[in-house]
């Protein structure tokens, strides 16, 4: 994953994965099948560990508000610190390939349904406890939200300005 992350799919070798994981080519296709596989399985990683990560800050015991704003400025913070400037891996693959792959297309969106469905619970929590107006749509804020968090990681790898990226965040948040 970390190979596909920093390069892209395209520009990934067989050399640069079999190097980095350590395997014989015959041990890569006997073990993933083929790039693509070992690709779509990467993103398949990352769903279930990376954007799982959203899901458990949806389940802290804060203000809901306060969460989804924690959750935007994290994003800031990702995005600034130091070697992280290649963004999100599911926002590069949607990218790099989904318009021409429909099984990473697929992946992708289900990667980002996990954080849409974090966001859904915030909003409605948050909607409960009075901090977000009960006449606004839940699922369009949802959307929304996982719409800004992922503009963040695009916008802050061209322009990695603190102050842009948290006035993206504070606007994105003053909407609702």
């Amino acid at each position: 994953m970390q190979v596909f992350w920093s390069k892209g799919y395209g520009a990934t070798s067989m050399r640069d994965l079999t190097s980095a994981m350590g395997l014989s080519k015959s041990s890569l296709y006997d073990s993933f099948g083929s790039k693509h596989e070992l690709f779509l399985e990467t993103i398949d990683f990352y769903r279930e560990n990376i954007s799982s990560q959203v899901k458990s800050v949806a389940e802290l015991q804060m203000p809901a508000r306060q969460l989804i704003m924690a959750l935007l400025s994290r994003a800031v913070d990702r995005i600034l610190e130091p070697n992280s400037r290649r963004g999100c891996f599911l926002n590069n693959c949607a990218v790099e390939v989904a318009s021409d792959d429909p099984e990473a297309a697929a992946r992708c969106r289900a990667g980002m349904a996990v954080m849409e469905e974090s966001f859904l619970r915030l909003v409605r929590r948050a909607q409960a406890e009075g901090t977000i107006s009960g006449d606004k749509d839940p699922e369009s804020l949802a959307r929304y939200l996982t719409s800004a968090i992922n503009g963040i990681m695009v916008i802050g790898k061209a322009n990695p300005d603190r102050d842009v990226l948290e006035d993206i965040a504070r606007v994105t948040v003053s909407t609702f």
